[in-house]
């Protein structure tokens, strides 16, 4: 069986992240210090990637920069954590 392998990205802050997230996620890439801590996925760029934050305003933002560096497919979680409806860590 071929599982589809996908990132998925928390855009929010520490803080945010430290409180609550959704469960399998990959990365915590804080929309403050996007560009910089992007390099722990530079190297993914063919990689299919969720992006996420708490309502989805960040992430879109997130979103549209990652599209320009280059990587394929980046799709925004619409409502954010907020919306969301699976598994959350706290």
């Amino acid at each position: 069986v071929k599982h589809t392998v996908f990132n998925v990205v928390d855009v929010r802050e520490d803080h945010e992240w430290n409180q609550y997230r959704i469960k399998h996620t990959d990365y915590l890439i804080p929309t403050s210090s996007f560009y910089e801590q992007l390099k722990q996925i530079e190297n993914q760029k063919e990689v299919p990637t969720i992006v996420y934050c708490h309502i989805g305003q960040r992430s879109a933002y997130c979103q549209k920069i990652m599209k320009e560096l280059g990587f394929k497919k980046v799709i925004d979680l619409s409502n954010g954590i907020a919306g969301y409806g699976g598994e959350i860590i706290t």
